[in-house]
């Protein structure tokens, strides 16, 4: 593997795929999971599926356009379902907040107002909980991002993807970079504790040297992290072209390489991170995260759920308005309910991704079993994982393989069923 450029086809952001997931023969009883895991740290995940427009290589949950009554009415339904959920999440210990979409500052600030006042029915306020909000260039008014700060929100994260406008019209981008400039001036102002901007290598025509010039572009506007994302051209994406594999990793190398010599941190294939940074401390594969909204996912122990995937416009608004409509949020009707070789799976797959790897010992602690090591002969002889100081973990050399190696480690049960995805007939 390593004499090869790495296969840039998925990513591996979670485990399993919403493609695996499907519709339960009965409904599943959500307060019973949850009162499995009282007591437990867990993060709040809000989701907004809302976009002025898609982008071409989006195939992410996400409506085009903006109607507030629609608006409204789903923010009626999140009210709804959060009253519901937050009986039962009494006794969980809600430590991080999360406002993703879709681009969450459509909103008005009234309506982000209702917002957070949808989060308080789970004790949950900025001020006090860590909270990160997304956006968009095209949606970063003044008053809106300062209301945010005086809330006490500490992460903005900003899609830009390119600082070059040919690149943009390649992914079917519409901002312009007047736009993007005006934004990043504003943000820059407002001057939040975190501030994280995306960027996307691997577009048609991109080269290393362009890649590079849009990293110094954002450089320019001191982020404390960046998430670089090769692009992949996936299923109901609006782009089929994308550089090759070979110039995909020589773009990579260089920009992982680039903001290493800026004193950034690598924590995965795709993050990096200004300055120190405690996530390295902490073993992930078992959190917990509860979500409110249409296309956010749910992780309760070994249940995992969300509303049916979809990436199609239609199919996302007849979910949408299935959401809506919905009366009982307490009943499960689409998901995964994870068995233990599945969850183990899961644990080796999350921590693998990140430069702190698997800590031998707390996989024993957690499994009652040492990690079959074997697992990793091949990728240590090739010089891409280490065993090493009771940690197995992938070499600076392997995490550009991050991608590769995780879906290696799928399951038989789960890669069918991602591979035998079949749309619902429910909607379409």
């Amino acid at each position: 593997m390593k004499n090869q450029a790495p296969q840039y086809i998925h990513y591996m952001y979670s485990y399993p795929h919403k493609t695996a997931y499907r519709t339960f023969d009965n409904p599943v009883n959500l307060p019973a999971y949850l009162e499995k895991v009282a007591g437990k740290k867990t993060s709040l995940y809000f989701h907004i599926p809302f976009c002025r427009y898609k982008c071409g290589f989006c195939n992410l949950f996400s409506q085009q356009g903006y109607d507030k009554v629609n608006v409204d009415a789903y923010l009626d339904t999140m009210y709804r379902q959060a009253l519901q959920l937050s009986q039962w999440a009494e006794n969980l210990i809600f430590d991080a907040f999360s406002i993703g979409g879709g681009t969450p500052l459509i909103l008005t600030a009234g309506q982000l107002d209702r917002l957070f006042e949808i989060a308080a029915l789970f004790g949950v306020y900025p001020e006090k909980v860590f909270t990160s909000i997304e956006t968009s260039p095209d949606c970063t008014d003044r008053n809106v991002l300062q209301l945010l700060k005086d809330r006490g929100v500490k992460r903005l994260s900003i899609g830009i993807q390119s600082f070059r406008p040919e690149e943009l019209i390649h992914i079917k981008r519409k901002t312009s970079f007047c736009t993007i400039k005006e934004a990043l001036d504003v943000i820059r102002q407002i001057n939040f504790p975190q501030f994280n901007m995306d960027l996307i290598y691997g577009i048609e025509g991109q080269t290393v040297a362009s890649f590079l010039y849009s990293i110094e572009m954002a450089l320019e506007y001191n982020p404390t992290e960046l998430f670089l994302y090769p692009l992949y051209v996936r299923n109901g994406v609006r782009i089929s072209a994308k550089a090759g594999n070979e110039t995909l990793f020589a773009m990579y190398n260089a920009g992982r390489d680039a903001l290493l010599r800026q004193g950034f941190k690598q924590t995965s294939m795709r993050r990096f991170v200004k300055g120190d940074t405690t996530d390295l401390e902490y073993s992930c594969g078992d959190e917990i995260m509860l979500s409110c909204g249409c296309g956010g996912r749910s992780y309760i122990g070994n249940l995992h759920y969300a509303t049916y995937y979809a990436v199609n416009q239609q199919e996302i608004k007849a979910v949408i308005d299935d959401y809506i409509q919905t009366a009982d949020f307490t009943k499960i009707i689409h998901g995964y309910l994870l068995s233990e070789e599945e969850v183990q799976r899961r644990y080796i797959i999350k921590n693998l991704m990140y430069y702190r790897g698997i800590d031998k010992s707390d996989y024993r602690q957690r499994f009652g079993d040492d990690l079959p090591v074997s697992y990793f002969d091949r990728f240590i002889t090739e010089g891409i994982i280490e065993d090493k100081d009771g940690f197995i973990r992938l070499t600076s050399d392997g995490m550009a393989y991050s991608d590769d190696i995780g879906h290696l480690f799928i399951s038989p049960s789960v890669r069918r069923h991602m591979d035998n995805y079949k749309k619902t007939k429910r909607f379409f």
